[in-house]
């Protein structure tokens, strides 16, 4: 089982269960069930109830000895976390609001009109929120390799949008965390170049590379649209806009809305 599968589980097992996470916390290898209810001030059962769940879920195993046999200590089972999140600091399990608040949230603050400026970069643990919850109107993945021109144009759409977007690159359809197979620096000067090549006019947009699980994943910033610039993807001489995940080509009566200054999405 994969690191990130793992930390998905996890989030869905605490989502809600401050008692569960904090006895997930407390796991050690050390203690037994009977001392981690002493320690959680908790009935012996409950904690036996959540060992389980953990358990069933691949997060903790029952210690074993040198011969293979399952350590105890006053008759109770000793249990450590799995090797593969055993260093996974706990933060990684903490945030556990779901994206689609968060989302919410950052679209409402960042549709006034007189308050209108880039989104904040998202942080590791955001990303694999976002990762999570899958892409979205301002959140698009894309995997390694793919042509960079698909970028560009997914670009071209978002900037037609009044919150603008983010782009992953590094990350597949799935929300699987693969990572960017360039440097920041070099993929930052082929979409720069393409972006130069392909968008008229051309616009600013912000590259970051961003450290996820161990994966560099190179995040694309694209901003709202300034309600004026109307930007056209000159590979075919047309004006593209982002509509939930995905990207369709302006019609006549909404580049006339544009023209007037008024969003579409």
């Amino acid at each position: 089982m994969e690191l990130q599968e793992l930390i998905t589980r996890g989030r869905f097992l605490f989502s809600g269960a401050p008692k569960r996470l904090e006895l997930f916390k407390l796991i050690s290898g050390k203690e037994s069930t009977k001392d981690l209810a002493l320690k959680t001030g908790r009935k012996h059962n409950s904690v036996l109830n959540d060992i389980k769940k953990m358990t069933d879920f691949g997060l903790i195993t029952p210690k074993r000895d040198k011969n293979g046999n399952i350590v105890k200590k006053d008759g109770c089972i000793v249990y450590e976390k799995v090797p593969l999140i055993r260093h996974v600091s706990i933060s990684y399990f903490q945030d556990t609001t779901k994206i689609v608040k968060k989302e919410r949230k950052t679209i409402k603050k960042h549709t006034r009109r007189d308050r209108q400026s880039k989104l904040s970069v998202p942080s590791e643990n955001e990303i694999l929120d976002i990762c999570k919850s899958g892409e979205s109107q301002i959140y698009e993945f894309k995997a390694p390799r793919v042509e960079i021109n698909k970028i560009t144009k997914e670009i071209a759409a978002f900037l037609h949008t009044s919150n603008g977007g983010f782009i992953f690159y590094g990350i597949d359809d799935d929300g699987s965390i693969i990572g960017s197979d360039m440097r920041l620096q070099d993929f930052d000067q082929r979409i720069q170049n393409s972006i130069r090549n392909t968008i008229y006019p051309p616009p600013t947009i912000d590259v970051r590379s961003r450290n996820v699980l161990g994966f560099d994943v190179i995040v694309i910033s694209i901003p709202p649209w300034d309600r004026k610039t109307l930007y056209q993807y000159t590979k075919d001489e047309r004006y593209y806009i982002r509509k939930g995940t995905n990207v369709f080509a302006l019609k006549p009566e909404e580049i006339m809305k544009l023209t007037n200054g008024e969003c579409i999405v």
